[in-house]
């Protein structure tokens, strides 16, 4: 499962900017991120009247991709899902995807940024899972850093969802995902691989993607 965590603050207490820095960071360390941004903003507009996607979304197709040499753009109608689910389907292939907002998504690690100018009533106590906060004044929380101190809250990030994180199993059912224990997960990955090891040309695999459409009750 790819690793997630939140950054959640109050209204211009400088999200954007703190993440911005620990993904520069980060990936100078050769991590590939992704980032999703929740907004309260409705009808945003990405594509110009008159292209071709304009005319395919008002035409009622759900989804629309473009797939350009060097990007690929999609356009979709908010499927409601998890937000575990939403990373894991649309950034497969990335080392950590960091979030903004989804402040009351329970179950994702959150690091929380204050800032002096817009609050010093912080989230903390009010929403779940906090791990770590960024703050211009003093704070008391078992982990803070300063707004200057990019070096070791991303050694912090580091440390908590990129090292050692080993083989991985992951399960969704209607968009939900189903905790396993270890000797599930352990049972589930050598099975499947089991029957794949005996297929031509999945050599060196090094992610399995299996998705079973259920037609009718069995």
């Amino acid at each position: 499962m790819v690793p997630i965590l939140t950054f959640i603050g109050w209204h211009n207490s400088g999200k954007t900017s703190v993440i911005r820095k620990v993904a520069q960071s980060l990936r100078d360390r050769g991590y590939n991120i992704a980032i999703i941004k929740s907004t309260e903003h409705t009808g945003l507009d990405l594509d110009s009247p008159g292209s071709d996607s304009y005319l395919y979304r008002r035409d009622g197709i759900e989804s629309v991709a473009l797939a350009c040499p060097d990007e690929l753009i999609l356009f979709q109608g908010n499927p409601r899902e998890q937000l575990r689910h939403l990373a894991f389907r649309l950034f497969p292939d990335a080392d950590l995807v960091i979030c903004e907002g989804f402040k009351h998504v329970s179950g994702i690690p959150k690091i929380e940024v204050t800032r002096a100018a817009v609050s010093k009533e912080p989230l903390l106590g009010r929403v779940p899972d906090v791990m770590a906060v960024v703050s211009d004044y003093d704070i008391s929380f078992d982990r803070v850093f300063k707004t200057d101190q990019v070096t070791g809250l991303t050694d912090f990030i580091e440390t908590s969802f990129l090292k050692d994180r080993g083989d991985d199993v992951s399960l969704f059912v209607n968009g939900q995902e189903i905790s396993l224990k270890k000797f599930v997960r352990r049972s589930l990955e050598g099975t499947v691989l089991g029957f794949i090891r005996s297929l031509h040309s999945t050599e060196g695999a090094k992610r399995v993607e299996l998705c079973i459409e259920l037609k009718a009750e069995r």
